[in-house]
């Protein structure tokens, strides 16, 4: 079966390139996604140039108007749901920070440990090199990974990190139900609340290459408290996913 590395991308028309060149390694069963999130610079025709040399492997998709990274994510398991065809489907990050040489390693823990989410953790080995996050997102990271460690007991080293592979029950999940604002940690608690096999491997990561992050200086302190507010609700409600 194919895979679908899904690429959310708002005004990323510089680092897009590299991004996809780099993806173009990968074996021929993957098959690529932009997700434009209503970009105002050339993300749309950089975008489209790079699937029309894809032979048949990209595909884009244009939302109307920027709606937010958990929209955005989405919109890629709702492709992958109508195509069809797909087995895991593996958020990358358009911005350069992510390898693809990582790619095949999350299908194949995927694979091996019967995980329905996995995570590409830059925390696994605390000796590796590569870029850890800013300051106020590794601050983040660390009460998120408390927080969910206490109400759970998953030992998760990463949980904000977009570079994760989904298995069919994760994905398809997430086609209907997706958290739609700072959805790795959220989407990370459901799984585990609701029975799903969670794990993770270790991953290196650069520096963005282009676009500005959504989180920094006081958007930070918003994100930490509405996403920690978020999973605390979200524990209280009853065990939805039945498969």
């Amino acid at each position: 079966m194919k895979n679908l590395v899904v690429i959310p991308a708002f005004n990323e028309e510089h680092a897009l390139p590299a991004v996809v060149e780099d993806l173009n390694r990968l074996p021929p069963n993957y098959d690529w996604l932009i997700v434009n999130d209503g970009s105002t610079d050339g993300t749309r025709a950089t975008a489209e140039r790079l699937a029309r040399a894809s032979h048949g492997h990209g595909h884009v998709v244009h939302l109307p108007m920027n709606c937010g990274i958990g929209v955005t994510v989405q919109t890629g398991y709702l492709f992958a749901a109508w195509k069809s065809g797909y087995e895991y489907v593996i958020q990358f990050d358009g911005d350069g920070q992510h390898d693809a040489g990582y790619v095949e390693t999350l299908v194949d823990e995927c694979r091996r440990r019967g995980l329905d989410l996995c995570i590409g953790s830059r925390f696994v080995d605390e000796s590796a090199d590569g870029f850890r996050s800013t300051a106020a997102r590794r601050a983040g990271i660390r009460l998120f990974r408390v927080l969910i460690g206490s109400l759970t007991g998953a030992v998760v080293t990463d949980p904000t990190s977009g570079f994760r592979c989904a298995g069919p029950r994760a994905w398809a999940s997430f086609a209907h139900r997706y958290p739609d604002d700072y959805p790795e940690p959220e989407s990370l608690f459901w799984c585990v609340r609701n029975g799903l096999r969670v794990g993770e491997v270790g991953v290196r990561m650069r520096e963005r290459q282009g676009g500005v992050s959504s989180i920094r200086r006081l958007r930070a302190l918003y994100y930490m408290t509405k996403v920690s507010a978020s999973i605390l609700i979200d524990r209280m409600r009853a065990r939805e996913y039945r498969g």
